[in-house]
């Protein structure tokens, strides 16, 4: 991902692509390069871990639901809204392939964040639905993953057929 996101990016800045196109592909480039060592050190448990660690020492564990369950739902409230305020925005003001590849690119990262966030917290409920028999940590992660890799790819073909 990091790859094709800063080949979009030069492709972008080669082709005298509007300085907010580039700067969207670079800021999916650092997205990638900062995920790959959080994944590898494995920051997300070890967030979880913590967590879980000060609600024991706190004597708060056996209520954790109580704490989590505002949250998980604040998180999916607020995302909801910008989902809807994305596309609300995205249907109005956002013109051509190019912009609507750099968009589609942004929303997949940004469901990115928003699952880690959720697997952070970790409410018994919401991981039955991650882990569950469907998998669907498993098909959000390599969903956006690929939404943003077929976006890059397909931002600097049009790019590169229009220079």
């Amino acid at each position: 991902m990091l790859v094709v996101c800063l080949a979009a990016a030069i492709t972008a800045r080669v082709s005298r692509q509007l300085p907010g196109h580039v700067w969207t592909w670079l800021l999916l480039a650092v997205f990638f390069a900062v995920l790959v060592p959080l994944r590898l050190l494995e920051v997300e448990e070890s967030v979880r871990d913590s967590l879980r660690a000060a609600m024991r020492a706190e004597g708060n564990y056996s209520e954790r639901r109580d704490v989590q369950g505002p949250i998980v739902a604040a998180i999916i409230l607020v995302a909801g809204a910008g989902a809807l305020a994305l596309l609300y925005r995205t249907t109005r003001n956002v013109r051509g392939r190019r912009n609507v590849a750099r968009v589609a690119a942004l929303v997949a990262a940004l469901a990115m964040l928003f699952l880690m966030t959720l697997r952070m917290i970790s409410l018994h409920a919401v991981d039955a639905l991650l882990y569950g028999p469907v998998k669907l940590n498993w098909v959000i992660d390599l969903g956006a993953s690929l939404t943003v890799l077929g976006a890059a790819v397909y931002y600097t073909r049009l790019v590169r057929r229009q220079s």
